[in-house]
C-alpha cells in the first residue's frame, strides 16, 4: 500500500483535487482520503468541549504534550490500516510536520510515501471559502472556523502563519511532485487542467 499525501495551505484545493479526482481515474475503486482533522474534532468531543479554536487548541496542546506531535497522524495511519488495508493507494490530508511523514515512512517504508504539494495565492485561496465545495465538506468546528476565516481574511493568514510553523512550508518545498491550482492569477489554471495534471501524478505513482 502506498500512502499519498497532499500537502498544501487551506483551501490549495488537495481535498477537492483527491476527491475529484477519482471521476477520471480508470481504477476499479476509489481511492479513499483520510484527513487527521476529523480525527482532532472528536477527540475534542470527547472531551466533552464544544469545536471552539480555544478548546480544539487546549486539547491538541495535550495530547501532543501526552502522546507526542503526530498523535493525529498516528492515528489516521491506524485507521488507514484498519480500514484499506486492500487498497493500493490511500490518500492522507493533514500532515504538516517532518515528524509526521517519518512515522509514516518508518511503518510502511518510505519508497511508499508519496508526498503532493498544492499551491494557489492567498488572494485566491481566501474566495474559495464561498466555493460550494468546500461549504458542503465543512462541518462542526470547521465551518465555524470557515465562517470566520470569510469575513475576516486575517484570520485566513493567521491561520497559514500557524501551519507554516509547523514545517508544513519545509514538506510543501521538497514534495515529490508538485500541483500549480491557481486559477484566478497567472498561469490561470483552470480545475479541468490541474485535475488532470494530478491524475497524471497518480498514475506514475501507481505504476
Amino acid at each position: 500500500m502506498k500512502v499519498v499525501i497532499i500537502l498544501g495551505l487551506p483551501l490549495s484545493g488537495k481535498s477537492t483535487h483527491a476527491i475529484r479526482v477519482n471521476e477520471i481515474l480508470d481504477l476499479n475503486r476509489d481511492i479513499p482520503l483520510v484527513e487527521t482533522g476529523p480525527f482532532v474534532y472528536k477527540a475534542v468531543e470527547n472531551a466533552g468541549l464544544e469545536s471552539t479554536p480555544s478548546n480544539i487548541k487546549k486539547v491538541v496542546k495535550q495530547l501532543k504534550e501526552d502522546e507526542g506531535d503526530a498523535v493525529f497522524t498516528v492515528r489516521a495511519l491506524e485507521h488507514i490500516k484498519e480500514s484499506y488495508s486492500d487498497m493500493p493507494v490511500v490518500f492522507l490530508s493533514g500532515v504538516k510536520a517532518q515528524s509526521e511523514v517519518d512515522v509514516i515512512s518508518n511503518d510502511i517504508g518510505r519508497e511508499n510515501v508519496k508526498l503532493v504539494s498544492f499551491h494557489a495565492s492567498f488572494s485566491t485561496r481566501h474566495s474559495r471559502l464561498l466555493n460550494e465545495d468546500r461549504r458542503n465538506a465543512s462541518k462542526g468546528g470547521k465551518s465555524v472556523e470557515d465562517k470566520a476565516m470569510a469575513q475576516d481574511p486575517s484570520k485566513l493568514h493567521l491561520r497559514d502563519t500557524k501551519e507554516l510553523s509547523y514545517g508544513l512550508g519545509d514538506l510543501m518545498a521538497l514534495a515529490d511532485y508538485v500541483i500549480n491550482t491557481e486559477d484566478v492569477h497567472w498561469p490561470h489554471k483552470s480545475f479541468p487542467e490541474t485535475l488532470e495534471d494530478f491524475k497524471t501524478v497518480l498514475e506514475q505513482i501507481i505504476s
